[in-house]
């Protein structure tokens, strides 16, 4: 099969199908070598989820997700054309019959003629079967395979993809599996323009003459950078050249970011192209994350040991200069050996933003293993070890080309000595300021005018805070929060950085303004922080804080804010009832009743939303919360529907306070299911009486 007729395989593929139905979430795949095509691509060109790849005289379809495989052992009508479609391409026209292989434990049990093999790779197979496989097709034969790798680590989550045999099947056939998640709409429907760069290597050819080609860039810049290397067949200088040519239009800049969505694109791939380039600095780092006025010390051989318990950042106490390598010497390991190095706090991705005010990615990850590894950043950075999840884990290693930048631990007995050196020699250009419960990382500037005294009494603040809401939860933190100062945070004003999975937002993202330390805002002001408290970082801990037993679809933005009360009220004194952000939607909710209390309008208003809940505090106090939330943390209830989650939270209340609280949630509008209404028939209903209540006193009934 020459190049002209491999070049078809999409069009053969989906000759007379439009579009191919989604399989849950599919995952992405790159197709590397000029062995390999892209067959069907999601939103862009970078979300592969079809590879067609010839190997020897063999032929192959590799899928990003493990559910495809069935559409060949039990097509229906509607996948009637695409099966026979690639039935045709992968035997060549001769009559064959798909096989499973899911449950064979080797080649020899199973007789291979005028088969076309399917497997679910998620049903992994030993290293002698995947040699015979290739065996296999390197004589002819035809293989339909498929994983979803961001599915397999989850459920292996100790392991990296290296781990995954399918990932070294797919690298030997010229298939690199992803992490990531495709962006496609269901049905996925089949665009040539997208499949049009065939695979890297194509892509790679076709930028000596179109370096300026923002897909060709995009497409090369996300290979690169999940590659964390050079590509192979394209000269470092190649690369270099194409950075250093950047002009301004693709250069971020906080008073001129970057809208138009073509240079978007050539910058998210030149930034790509940097993440995977070593001794190279990116072009505008000076307005963020900053560099160096003048060379700064570079040490060597600096020893660096921590242990851990949890998943967790744990900071080097150095920071990395852009463009100047490092080496780090894993010179002990007890634990799990999963360990990784992080450069830049900015873990933040901005590739899906419609604009940008820095560059999009700017944070490097990569695994550590006994030995020694090389790591180089672009756009330089505070140096992190991440810890892997297990108790008793603990790494020591050596450090190599790094620069000592300030750093403060509450819980560190020489703070006071250290701090006051530090501020004198420490070069680098963002810290790490730490509480027994929670760290900042903002600029050196922010935070060098600060004596020890004053960084104690503010970290102490906000480690009360941290307690507070784990206090209503009743849990104990089990890591330290972290809270990062960035020019642009992905979405809204301040983010946990996984908001749509609750209790998993590590680190916390906010604006820099809060990190100026001439302003009332600054995180570290701790005066003005006693008086008027942080509601923006007060709500994010509170999504940290979450469950998913008694927060429901549309409640998201509004269970948060108990624990953000909470703390105005225990830690800064201010009582919720009369909280300035409540009393600023009391004419909106006021709105809300009079238009009848639909319940689908409360779920989109949280302003509107928070008011049953501090309905509650105001009523029965936060020591019936606190009881609430231990039951929850107790029982761990199992619901799996939003009528289950409020039905339980109506009861559980009910019962901790000892009265019929269905009253009131139907005043709200809430669903209450008929079973719960029966259950709290027994308890009294309270007489609350207040201007919501008084508006509509007639809702406020069992019936």
């Amino acid at each position: 099969m020459d190049d002209k007729e491999f070049d078809r395989v999409p069009n053969i593929i989906f000759n007379g199908v439009s579009a191919l139905e989604k399989r849950g979430r599919p995952g992405t795949l790159i197709p590397l070598t000029n062995d390999t095509r892209a067959v069907l691509c999601g939103a862009d060109s970078n979300d592969t989820i079809i590879v067609a790849t010839r190997f020897g005289r063999g032929r192959c379809l590799v899928f990003a997700h493990c559910d495809y495989p069935g559409l060949f052992l039990n097509a229906n009508e509607n996948n009637k054309r695409f099966v026979e479609n690639c039935r045709q391409w992968l035997a060549n026209g001769h009559d064959v019959e798909f096989l499973s292989i899911d449950n064979v434990q080797s080649m020899d049990e199973i007789n291979t003629n005028n088969k076309i093999l399917v497997w679910n790779a998620h049903r992994e197979k030993s290293d002698v079967f995947m040699n015979d496989l290739c065996d296999f097709l390197q004589n002819g034969g035809s293989l339909i395979c498929a994983s979803v790798a961001w599915g397999w680590l989850q459920i292996n989550s100790k392991k990296t993809l290296a781990d995954f045999p399918f990932a070294r099947f797919c690298d030997y056939i010229g298939v690199k599996l992803t992490d990531n998640y495709s962006k496609c709409s269901n049905p996925i429907e089949f665009r040539a323009d997208l499949v049009h760069f065939k695979n890297i290597h194509h892509v790679v050819k076709d930028l000596a003459y179109h370096p300026d080609d923002p897909q060709k860039l995009a497409i090369i810049g996300s290979v690169v950078k999940e590659l964390g290397d050079t590509l192979p067949g394209i000269p470092a200088k190649t690369l270099h050249g194409i950075v250093m040519s950047a002009g301004n239009d693709v250069i971020p800049v906080n008073i001129c970011p970057i809208r138009n969505e073509n240079c978007r694109q050539k910058a998210a791939g030149i930034c790509g192209i940097m993440c995977g380039l070593p001794g190279i600095k990116a072009p505008g780092i000076q307005h963020f994350p900053g560099d160096f006025d003048r060379p700064p010390h570079i040490l060597t051989g600096v020893q660096y040991t921590v242990e851990s318990n949890t998943v967790e950042w744990h900071c080097t106490g150095y920071y990395v200069a852009a463009g100047i390598p490092i080496e780090i010497d894993v010179i002990d390991l007890k634990g799990s050996d999963k360990w990784s190095a992080r450069i830049g706090c900015h873990s933040d991705n901005l590739g899906r933003c419609d604009q940008f005010r820095r560059w999009p990615c700017i944070s490097i990850c990569k695994s550590l293993s006994s030995g020694a590894i090389r790591m180089s950043s672009a756009f330089g950075g505070l140096l992190f070890l991440q810890s892997p999840e297990g108790k008793s884990n603990s790494i020591t290693v050596n450090l190599h080309h790094v620069v000592l930048t300030p750093t403060y631990d509450l819980t560190d007995a020489n703070r006071l000595i250290i701090w006051d050196s530090k501020r004198s020699e420490a070069e680098g250009l963002w810290s790490d300021i730490a509480g027994r419960y929670i760290v900042f990382n903002l600029p050196s500037k922010s935070v060098l005018h600060l004596t020890a005294s004053q960084l104690d009494c503010a970290l102490e603040f906000w480690d009360s805070v941290v307690l507070a809401h784990h206090d209503l939860r009743g849990t104990e933190p089990n890591r330290r929060e972290r809270i990062v100062c960035d020019e642009q945070p992905s979405a809204g004003y301040m983010q946990t950085m996984n908001d749509y999975v609750l209790d998993s937002g590590y680190p916390i993202v906010t604006h820099m303004d809060v990190s100026n330390h001439t302003q009332d805002g600054f995180l570290l002001n701790i005066e003005t922080r006693k008086k008027k408290g942080e509601w923006g970082i007060f709500h994010e801990i509170g999504h940290n804080m979450q469950r998913a037993w008694w927060t429901f679809a549309g409640t998201t933005e509004i269970t948060v804010n108990i624990f953000t009360l909470h703390a105005m009220d225990k830690i800064c004194h201010i009582q919720p009832w009369i909280h300035d952000w409540l009393k600023d939607q009391i004419s909106g909710t006021k709105e809300y009743i009079n238009n009848g209390s639909q319940f689908d309008r409360w779920k989109d208003n949280y302003g509107v939303g928070l008011f049953i809940y501090a309905q509650l505090i105001r009523e029965y106090g936060w020591e019936s919360y606190k009881g609430v939330f231990r039951k929850y943390e107790q029982i761990q209830p199992n619901l799996s529907s939003d009528q289950e989650k409020m039905d339980y939270w109506i009861t559980t209340f009910s019962k901790q306070v000892g009265q019929n609280l269905v009253p009131l949630f139907k005043f709200w509008g809430f669903p209450i299911s008929q079973s719960t209404i029966d259950e709290l028939v027994q308890y009294p209903i309270p007489e609350i009486v207040d201007d919501f209540i008084m508006m509509a006193p007639e809702r406020y009934t069992v019936s």
